[in-house]
């Protein structure tokens, strides 16, 4: 009797069809619901600015200055008021660093760091953020605008600004301001956390400034700085 046998590849080619027609399909799930499906996602990392060291200033100079001293919340142009690490690349084209974002917004964290450089190089005094709770007056105002914050064409962090101050009660005319101009000594790495680790002495820097600024102003009568600390 005669025997018919069904061909091996007949099976294995079926197979073959539907495991190919499934890979496509997730193939295409993958490219079209990629925010849906998560498929090749990676993890947005969150960075800060850590506080920096810095120069303590004696008691003796520190006594020139109020007592409490509020920084108030940096301005900061639109195209920094962003969630993501700026870089600057050629033909003057701003890229959002992939994968790396701010932990909050970037002017509110940049107040909250200057304030905690001053606060560790001024003991003794009260040194607080806009916004923040505390139950005193301040007696003098620190306030930063920044046009760059971010690593330019050449690698290097940068950041641009104006720096002013002033003290409570005094006439406008009293008010100090600097350009400030801070550029890296070297590029930094390739990874974000190198741009943040950078950036972050670069507001290091600012502080120090900030502190020379702080202590140019003019010294108000002693009946007007009394009256203000109260």
């Amino acid at each position: 009797m005669m025997r018919f046998f069904r061909p091996a590849c007949s099976s294995s080619h079926s197979l073959s069809l539907k495991h190919l027609g499934y890979v496509g399909l997730l193939g295409i799930a993958c490219l079209g619901g990629g925010m849906l499906s998560g498929c090749s996602s990676t993890p947005t990392t969150y960075y800060v600015l850590a506080p920096q060291p810095g120069t303590v200033v004696s008691p003796s100079v520190g006594a020139a200055l109020p007592q409490a001293i509020e920084v108030l919340k940096p301005s900061i142009t639109s195209r920094l008021d962003r969630d993501g690490l700026l870089r600057v690349m050629r033909d003057s084209q701003d890229h959002m660093v992939p994968a790396a974002a701010w932990s909050e917004p970037l002017d509110e964290m940049i107040g909250h760091t200057l304030a905690g450089n001053l606060r560790e190089r001024l003991p003794g005094h009260v040194l607080f953020s806009q916004n923040d709770s505390v139950a005193v007056t301040a007696g003098a105002y620190l306030e930063l605008s920044l046009s760059r914050f971010e690593q330019d064409v050449s690698g290097h962090a940068v950041i641009t600004g104006v720096l002013s101050a002033h003290r409570a009660g005094a006439p406008d005319s009293q008010a100090r301001a600097v350009n400030i101009q801070w550029v890296s000594p070297q590029p930094v790495g390739a990874q974000p956390a190198d741009m943040v680790r950078v950036l972050a002495e670069g507001v290091g820097a600012l502080s120090d400034q900030a502190i020379q600024l702080l202590l140019s102003l003019p010294a108000l009568p002693v009946h007007e700085e009394a009256s203000s600390d109260l």
